[in-house]
């Protein structure tokens, strides 16, 4: 069983397993759930080469911001303002969404924060240790034995 009681309904329902009917009795915060929604519904209706320069958008009082990647966006945006209006006042008709959104204006800016790249890292790191010349020499051919002291004495006179 399920009990809310809050000052706008009261609701008890033993089969209430939907979580829409649940959100639907709790007052405040679910408006914004439906406000966030609506905001995606009106960026999905844009046209798609939009959607790549939006970052975010969201409604301040009776005002929606687009906050976009690129200044040419903005410029655009404002130009289909009318249009923008239009597909909302369909949404609010056909759809029955976005009914509690009124907006009265729309304003547009870019976002400047630089987006990093993830640094490729190189996994073919190799680790040399320094030599310092003291190995023993266990050549038995002379010749072999000789070119090895020439290492040493060379290894020893760049470590100096």
């Amino acid at each position: 069983s399920f009990f809310i009681s809050t000052p706008y309904k009261k609701c008890y329902n033993s089969n209430m397993k939907n979580i829409k009917e649940i959100l639907n009795h709790l007052p405040i915060p679910y408006d914004k759930i439906k406000i966030q929604k609506c905001l995606k519904t009106i960026t999905k209706t844009l046209p798609e080469r939009y959607h790549k320069y939006i970052l975010y958008i969201y409604l301040k009082g009776e005002t929606i911001y687009f906050v976009t990647k690129h200044q040419a966006i903005n410029f655009e945006l404002y130009q289909k303002l009318n249009d923008i209006k239009m597909m909302l006042a369909l949404i609010q008709k056909k759809m029955n969404r976005c009914n509690s959104i009124k907006i009265s204006s729309l304003k547009a800016y870019t976002s400047y924060t630089k987006i990093e790249k993830p640094k490729k890292i190189d996994h073919n790191l190799k680790f040399y240790k320094q030599l310092d010349g003291d190995f023993k020499n266990l050549a038995k051919n002379r010749k072999i034995y000789k070119k090895f002291e020439e290492i040493r004495e060379i290894i020893k006179s760049k470590k100096s």
